[in-house]
């Protein structure tokens, strides 16, 4: 019995230039030893750390306020420290995921009257669809078990958790109704946590603010791009 755990994590909103989703997915076991090593870095690091969230770290507020002894050096020091760690896990074990949506481009086109899906469900088809693809391939003896299979943890309040549910609650009835399997079926749960309590939410979270900050100062990037 193989079971994933997939974190997501967004950065910008619909009335920004550019909004991005990434996820980091591996499987549970590698989950808890990755846990362990994230805390221990933000642990030694000076100062100390609780947590990472890269708005507040890049602006030095709430956690990483300048009265804390924060500043840009020490700051983007930690998120360096946590990339490089993240640089050297097994990338067939340890995969990343992420979708950017060009807005100006999106809110263009809709104005030509293109019938486009919410830039919400475009990131979640294609993070969606990348996962499952990665996911068969590298575990096709899990599609036959009963079980766990992949579990998906967001942020609290995060808007793509709603766009996630939906469409796995169609597919579930779909698959009730005509017992034609489709990849949505590989889910086994859908799960809100607290962000500053799990690593792998903050992970998805540097992934998601870098992604999103390259293609806003990048010209001719972030129209839509995955891996």
């Amino acid at each position: 019995m193989i079971s994933l755990r997939a974190y997501f994590d967004s950065s910008g909103q619909v009335n920004d230039n550019y909004m991005t989703l990434a996820a980091f997915v591996a499987s549970r076991e590698m989950w808890v030893k990755f846990e362990t090593d994230w805390n221990k870095i933000l642990e030694d690091h000076s100062p100390k750390a609780a947590y990472v969230h890269m708005r507040e770290l890049a602006h030095q507020q709430d956690g990483f306020d300048s009265s804390l002894g924060w500043t840009n050096e020490n700051a983007f020091g930690l998120s360096n420290k946590c990339l490089v760690y993240m640089s050297h896990l097994d990338k067939t074990r340890f995969r990343m995921f992420y979708c950017s949506v060009d807005l100006e481009v999106w809110r263009k086109l809709r104005a030509e009257t293109y019938q486009l899906p919410s830039p919400i469900d475009l990131c979640t088809e294609t993070c969606a669809i990348g996962i499952f693809v990665s996911y068969i391939d590298n575990y096709p003896d899990v599609l036959n078990l009963q079980g766990d299979k992949l579990e998906l943890f967001f942020d609290r309040g995060e808007p793509f958790k709603g766009s996630f549910e939906k469409r796995w609650r169609t597919e579930t009835q779909k698959y009730k109704q005509t017992r034609v399997w489709n990849s949505w079926q590989l889910i086994s749960r859908i799960s809100s946590v607290d962000m500053k309590a799990v690593p792998g939410v903050q992970a998805a979270d540097i992934l998601a603010w870098a992604v999103n900050r390259d293609a806003s100062i990048s010209e001719g990037k972030g129209k839509f791009f995955a891996t």
